[in-house]
């Protein structure tokens, strides 16, 4: 398959409106390709919780050398819940918004070939990008806190952009339109930094609404009172943070691609 890229540069703002206008205008298909991965993340952390809160205290007391007991087999399986949920959630979504209704049908439970891929993908494709921090934040370890701190973000931000070139790739995976990485790489070139720059501005409205919404609930003693619900409430607004930037993804894919029918 050749590909070439598109020349025109999109808007990270672009992006970013597009996905929320997407989440809003087919939001009875989100909330029904959502309810699943909400129950799942949801299920992960109340399954995890005494492990979650005993992490943090020991955490906040010391130095953590190893996992207290009775912890290592709980945030496993909430580890696992939060992927599976993400990747299902992502899949659909991108499938949904790319293919068409059909390319999600039900409650998003037909996992088939295109789940599969994506998840080992998603996978190789986190384990790279870990790898390539740790590479860049080797030499910072010698310098003053200042520099390092610095260096750190610019690190950050050069992962960023080559997680951008190469999300294609990974969209390619879930719709069944499989590209190399050479192929997704060319595709991006020029779009990159706003894809980049788009899936952070995406969840800033997120981080203050839960911000708010925290205050709001510690205020009025319903986290106390109902803890439960509490996570009930988180679980939903991160799968909604999933869906935006799938959102954000499936946009600048038909931008950089276009989509075979």
């Amino acid at each position: 398959m050749s590909l070439e890229p598109r020349r025109q540069t999109i808007p990270a703002i672009l992006l970013v409106k597009t996905a929320f206008q997407l989440l809003w205008q087919q939001r009875d298909d989100a909330l029904r390709l959502g309810l699943v991965p909400v129950l799942l993340l949801f299920g992960g952390t109340l399954y995890a919780t005494d492990a979650i809160i005993t992490l943090y205290s020991v955490a906040q007391s010391g130095v953590l050398t190893e996992l207290p007991p009775g912890v290592s087999g709980p945030l496993l399986i909430f580890a696992l819940a939060g992927l599976v949920a993400v990747c299902l959630l992502m899949v659909n979504w991108l499938r949904f918004l790319l293919l068409g209704p059909m390319g999600a049908v039900g409650i998003g439970l037909s996992i088939g070939s295109a789940h599969v891929r994506f998840l080992l993908a998603a996978i190789a494709f986190m384990a790279g990008l870990f790898v390539a921090l740790i590479i860049l934040g080797l030499p910072l370890a010698f310098l003053p806190r200042g520099l390092a701190m610095l260096g750190n973000m610019v690190a950050f931000a050069i992962v960023a952009v080559l997680a951008a070139r190469f999300l294609p790739f990974l969209i390619g995976r879930a719709i069944g339109q499989s590209m190399t990485l050479a192929q997704s790489w060319s595709v991006s070139r020029g779009n990159a930094v706003p894809l980049a720059v788009s899936l952070i501005l995406v969840q800033i409205p997120f981080w203050i609404a839960i911000m708010a919404l925290e205050l709001v609930l510690s205020v009025t003693g319903f986290m106390m009172m109902a803890p439960t619900g509490t996570m009930f409430i988180f679980a939903m607004v991160q799968v909604a943070v999933w869906l935006c930037l799938a959102g954000v993804m499936a946009t600048a894919y038909r931008h950089m691609v276009g989509v075979r029918v």
